[in-house]
């Protein structure tokens, strides 16, 4: 029995909402234990090879994710995909292992070891590069209970593996990308095994055959060749510059945003690839109402709970930096700050490049990709390089770069509705951005001159961050029955899901009591 969208998306938020929790203490703790400067370069290390990943993979796994989605497939078909991540990992491996002169690895990483620069590279590749794949395997064929439980164990199992490192006194890069790499190996083999037996063992001679189904990766790639090109550049710069003009500790700024701020992609990150799969099938039927709903519905919720977290967490920054990471990081509260604004357009952006590429539209992704990626990299240049430079720039450092990602991502991914209103003849919907940010920056902040007014700011940072949520979601929960829309319902819809969310929770309450 097919499992329905509601309840997918219902346990992948519960699964990667835990997830999310054990990461962000393993950041955290990490970012403690090794200090901004090892732990900027750790992220340093690690953010390149994501970027070289785009590079490797030419859009190959979006191709395989969309075909795979579309109808059942043989394994064979999964099989020779798997032969060619395989052929991505050993080639780079073997030209930086024995052919790249110890000069170019000092330049390129600001003077690492090639062995800690291996060892850094096999952990990006299996845990951005293999572990999706098997993801995406997984959810083509609704098997979500099974590829997001194996995701838990993993974070559980590192964050273990975290706290013995540092009480055996081995904690370093070196042990860390190590475990990174036999972590996401063996789960990616464990999750592969529980996904076999929804392969059909038969092949289509029509497109299962090698012929076919090269031409239809080729036809798919193609657009996406010139643009993983320009993705690795724009990845690699963003890294490569903040590590030259701000060092290990702005990058460490840099990443602990980042890190606090995927708190608000737990939404988006749960739907994207049940998006991908319900937009690809509609879209291979001919069904472009369904689609069509899907996307705004999405899009618009998406959004509001991107902009929900970030209004309340934005005023808290540099209490939050002081509290999990010390007097060391509060200088990059005011890139935490900014870095909780990003992913609130991030959700929208993704949304709208998941319907592109599952509808088969490449070639619109890669030319606004290219040349909004292009931009940016000259931007980012100005906003890093020092103002007595050569090419004189603002030496905004940390701050600057997160300025930067906020402002080009706000323009391109409006540019990016834009067109896909444009080519399935909607009208371009924009006025909920400003309505859903607005207000929950305004009713976040009301919220915290509530909290911190009527229990002053000498109570634990937790207990003050309490009441602050409690008057934060009252003057939420009037916001949104106010104004349904901005969460893509309406008011009668409103009302049914939140009876549903609470019959629910009371059958759940019930049968705790009837177990205990």
């Amino acid at each position: 029995m097919t499992v329905s969208i509601r309840s997918r998306f219902a346990f992948t938020v519960g699964t990667n909402l835990v997830r999310a929790v054990f990461s962000f203490v393993t950041g955290m703790l990490l970012a403690r234990w090794l200090g901004p400067a090892s732990y900027g370069n750790m992220a340093f290390l690690l953010g390149t090879f994501i970027g070289f990943r785009q590079l490797l993979d030419l859009g190959s796994s979006s191709a395989f994710f969309t075909f795979l989605s579309q109808r059942p497939r043989s394994q064979r078909f999964v099989q020779s995909f798997y032969a060619w991540l395989a052929i991505q990992f050993i080639i780079p491996l073997c030209i930086i292992g024995m052919l790249f002169p110890v000069r170019w690895i000092q330049a390129i990483w600001h003077g690492e070891q090639r062995g800690l620069v291996l060892l850094a590279f096999a952990a990006a590749y299996m845990q951005y590069s293999v572990w999706p794949v098997v993801q995406q395997a997984g959810e083509s064929q609704r098997k979500t209970v099974w590829v997001q439980g194996v995701g838990v164990m993993i974070v559980a199992v590192h964050l273990l593996a975290v706290v013995l490192l540092w009480r055996l006194g081995l904690l370093g890069l070196s042990a860390l990308f190590a475990v990174l790499v036999l972590e996401y190996l063996l789960a990616a083999v464990v999750a592969h095994r529980g996904l076999q037996d929804a392969m059909t063992g038969e092949i289509d001679p029509t497109g299962e055959t090698p012929g076919p189904v090269f031409k239809a990766f080729l036809r798919y790639c193609l657009p996406l060749i010139p643009y993983a090109g320009v993705s690795f550049a724009y990845e690699f710069a963003d890294r490569w510059l903040l590590q030259k003009y701000g060092g290990g500790v702005q990058q460490a700024y840099y990443a602990v945003g980042a890190q606090f701020a995927g708190i608000a992609l737990i939404a988006t990150t749960s739907i994207l690839r049940i998006f991908w799969k319900e937009i690809a099938e509609a879209n291979h039927r001919g069904d472009h109402v369904r689609a069509g709903l899907l996307y705004k519905k999405v899009s618009r919720l998406l959004f509001l709970v991107g902009a929900v977290i970030a209004g309340f967490l934005i005023p808290w920054s540099e209490a939050l930096l002081h509290k999990f990471l010390g007097s060391a990081y509060v200088g990059g509260a005011m890139t935490l700050a900014i870095m909780f604004l990003y992913p609130v357009h991030q959700s929208m952006g993704q949304i709208g490049t998941t319907m592109l590429m599952a509808t088969e539209r490449v070639s619109h992704q890669v030319i606004i990709g290219i040349v909004f990626m292009i931009l940016s990299m000259v931007v980012t240049y100005f906003v890093l390089a020092p103002r007595g430079s050569t090419i004189p720039g603002l030496g905004l450092a940390s701050e600057g770069l997160a300025i930067k990602m906020l402002v080009m991502q706000f323009v391109q991914v409006n540019v990016i509705a834009y067109i896909i209103a444009r080519i399935w003849h909607w009208p371009f919907d924009w006025v909920y951005q400003p309505g859903s940010l607005l207000g929950c920056l305004g009713l976040g902040w009301l919220a915290h001159f509530g909290a911190t007014g009527l229990v002053g700011q000498t109570w634990n940072l937790f207990l003050v961050m309490g009441v602050g949520g409690l008057f934060y979601l009252v003057l939420m929960c009037g916001f949104v029955y106010a104004m349904p829309s901005l969460a893509g319902l309406t008011r009668a819809e409103l009302v049914v899901d939140v009876r549903r969310a609470w019959s629910g929770l009371l059958r759940l309450c019930g049968h705790w009591r009837v177990q205990s």
